[in-house]
């Protein structure tokens, strides 16, 4: 079996860093159609068989998938019998100048569901778990922090407490202290607070981040906040309003270095933030 090089492309978003500042666009350029447009923000880099973006086999310029068809040897039967000529993944390189918005990819039954029902904008019925690896150091909401971590901002950070309202907040609280709490209960209370803090008003939520900033920006965070102080500072600089930069009080924060990696599985929240 032999080794083959790949014509793969690039796609340009608003959070992709410029020209050859990204490793994307550095990447790219191996491959002979790819030009640098220094203005472009190159976020992603694709290689598989993904309609979007299929790659191509640089000596012959067919597909990825076509070329895959022609060989069934190079995926074997096991495969090719669960997912026929593609890839069984899509590999990506991220260049990411500023954080991405807060998503969660969904699980294999609800990503069949939406494919059949919206093809023009699901384009494939795969569920996307993702194992993200660093090869620079990185940054990223991953998941959801562990409830008491939840309940400790609630009860210390009254711009969140706000948003989400005091009731709710309160019933959270109690949920979690309780002393044999269920799955259910937290899962339940959980979804209601990120539910209405994501579902706040606009004028609400750019109130309630520049009292947060502010506070910040005076020096007078509580010491429960300082791990998470100069993150909101800087994605309030990037989105100013944006709902997402209470994420710091409700996501994990994770930090990588070359080398490291982390796995996301279907439904989990999560956002990248630099790397």
């Amino acid at each position: 079996m032999s080794v083959f090089q790949l014509s793969v492309g690039a796609q340009c978003y608003d959070w992709g860093k410029v020209g050859l500042d990204s490793k994307v666009a550095q990447f790219a350029q191996c491959s002979p159609e790819f030009s640098v447009d220094e203005a472009k923000p190159y976020a992603e880099l694709w290689m598989g068989t993904h309609p979007s973006l299929a790659s191509k086999v640089f000596k012959t310029g067919e597909t990825l998938k076509t070329h895959l068809s022609l060989h069934p040897e190079l995926l074997g039967d096991k495969v090719r019998a669960e997912f026929g000529d593609d890839l069984p993944f899509l590999f990506k390189v991220l260049a990411i100048g500023k954080a991405l918005s807060i998503q969660a990819h969904p699980d294999k039954a609800l990503a069949q569901k939406l494919h059949k029902e919206r093809p023009d904008i699901y384009k494939d019925g795969n569920h996307k778990p993702e194992m993200a690896v660093a090869i620079t150091d990185f940054c990223g909401f991953c998941g959801f922090l562990p409830v008491e971590k939840i309940a400790e901002y609630l009860s210390y950070v009254p711009e969140l407490t706000e948003l989400v309202s005091k009731p709710i907040a309160e019933a959270f609280r109690v949920a979690v202290t309780e002393p044999q709490p269920t799955y259910e209960t937290i899962q339940a209370c959980l979804r209601d607070v990120f539910t209405r803090l994501m579902s706040a008003e606009d004028a609400e939520v750019q109130r309630e981040v520049q009292n947060l900033i502010n506070r910040y920006e005076s020096g007078d965070a509580k010491p429960a906040e300082e791990g998470v102080k100069d993150l909101a500072i800087e994605l309030s600089k990037q989105y100013p309003g944006d709902v997402g930069i209470f994420c710091v009080f409700l996501l994990n924060v994770v930090k990588l270095h070359p080398g490291q990696a982390v796995f996301l599985k279907a439904n989990e929240p999560h956002a990248y933030i630099y790397g």
